[in-house]
Order: C-alpha cells, then structure tokens, then sequence
C-alpha cells in the first residue's frame, strides 16, 4: 500500500486579481487567484509484513517553474493507492488543476484524484472531519497529540516568497505533509490502540537518520508518550453511586 500525502503553498496571482478587480486583503483569496509556489509529496510504502519506506520530495520555484512543480505532483501521485490532503478537495486539488489549464497541463492523475466518485483514492482528512464537526485548521487537528506543525504564522508564506527563501519554504510545507499523515493515523486509527504512535517511532527513527537530509524532519523524532491520567486517592465508598 502506497500513500501519497502533498502539500502545496501558493501565492496570489497579482495579474489575475488586478483583472477581475480583486484587492487583496486579510482574508484568503478565492482558489482560482492563487499560483503555485512549493509542493511537497511524502510517500509511504507500507508492506505486507508490516516495514514502512518513506520518500519526501520538495519542488519550489527557486529551481521549478510552477509547470513544473505541478508536474512533479502529477508524477509523485501516479503509483499512489491512497493520495491524503487536508483540504484538497476544496483547495490544493482545484488550484492545481486550475493552473495546469492555464498551463496546458495533461494531469489525468490529479484529475482522478479530485473525483469524489473514485471512492478510497482520496483521503481528505478536513473533509472527513468536518463532516461530524465544525471545520477546524491542521494545527489543531494535530495540537492533542503533540504534532509539530504550522509552527510559523500564515503570513511566512508570503514572506519567504518576497525574500526568494525557498530552501525555508520547502522545511514549512514538508511538516505539513509529515504532520498531515500522523494526524491522519490517529483519527482512522482509533480502533488500534498505540498504532499511530507506534508508527510515528518508526518514522522518528528515519527522521533522525535523514535528519541531515530534510532538516523539517528533525521536529519529528521525539513521540510525546501518551497522557496519563492521575487520580485522586479515595476509596470507593468516598463516591456516590
């Protein structure tokens, strides 16, 4: 099984605003104004006798065009079982699409993926939770169990974009990716006591090891242990039944 969980971080498409009036302001514009400027694609290949491979890759425009970062999106997803994204149905998915038309992109991949019709192919944990919830943002989904992620104020993006740190760009969006699939673990996993946690120290150990390669990983390799929970010393006829 091979899950595939991306990321991208984008930017507003200046051209595109100043032709349909839009100004911008505090809040997030509308999808189709944004362009991409970083992507990141974390697979993991999990096998029938329980091992765990990972590959994180990061494109930005320091070195890729955005024709090319979405097609190096397009080529992550191509084997995926399992694409995972939070909030990709609404967002990551229909902005990379829409820059691929504009760009005269084929992406049959990316296509398939925002097809809700392909049952089991797309895991969108936003749109799974808010499904029996209000909606809520990555950082909070992953704030109980200890996950480090979104460690930097929305605005960076835009700041590491004005000052061309792409190399920074890359380490934000590639938590976000990591942290997606831990957090992802968790809540489907909640029939399996200590699975998530337990996958997370194998992940730690390949975060330390590859530390020096992907310094984002490093947030990584420490698991919070679980809460314990202390009670106060009464004896049984101290409560009311």
């Amino acid at each position: 099984m091979k899950t595939v969980t991306i990321d991208i971080e984008t930017a507003l498409d200046e051209e595109a605003a100043a032709r349909c009036g839009y100004v911008p302001s505090d809040e997030f514009a509308p999808f189709p104004l944004h362009q991409v400027v970083c992507a990141s694609a974390l697979a993991v290949l999990s096998k029938a006798d329980g091992q765990r491979f990972y590959a994180l890759e990061s494109f930005s425009r320091g070195l890729v065009s955005e024709r090319g970062i979405i097609m190096s999106l397009e080529t992550a997803v191509d084997d995926a079982d399992v694409l995972l994204t939070f909030n990709g149905y609404q967002f990551d998915l229909p902005v990379l699409l829409a820059r691929a038309a504009l760009h005269e992109l084929h992406v049959p991949r990316l296509m398939d993926m925002h097809n809700r019709s392909m049952v089991g192919k797309h895991l969108d944990l936003f749109d799974q939770l808010k499904r029996a919830a209000a909606p809520t943002s990555l950082a909070q989904i992953c704030a109980p169990f200890g996950i480090p992620v979104k460690q930097e104020p929305a605005s960076t993006v835009s700041a590491l974009v004005t000052r061309e740190d792409w190399a920074a760009l890359e380490r934000y969006c590639e938590t976000d990716v990591v942290g997606c699939w831990l957090a992802s673990l968790f809540w489907n996993k909640v029939h399996e006591p200590g699975a998530a946690r337990t996958a997370w120290r194998e992940f730690a150990s390949w975060a330390v090891e590859r530390a020096s390669e992907y310094p984002s990983v490093a947030a990584f390799a420490t698991v919070p242990e679980p809460p314990r929970q202390s009670y106060p010393t009464r004896g049984l006829d101290d409560f009311d039944f």
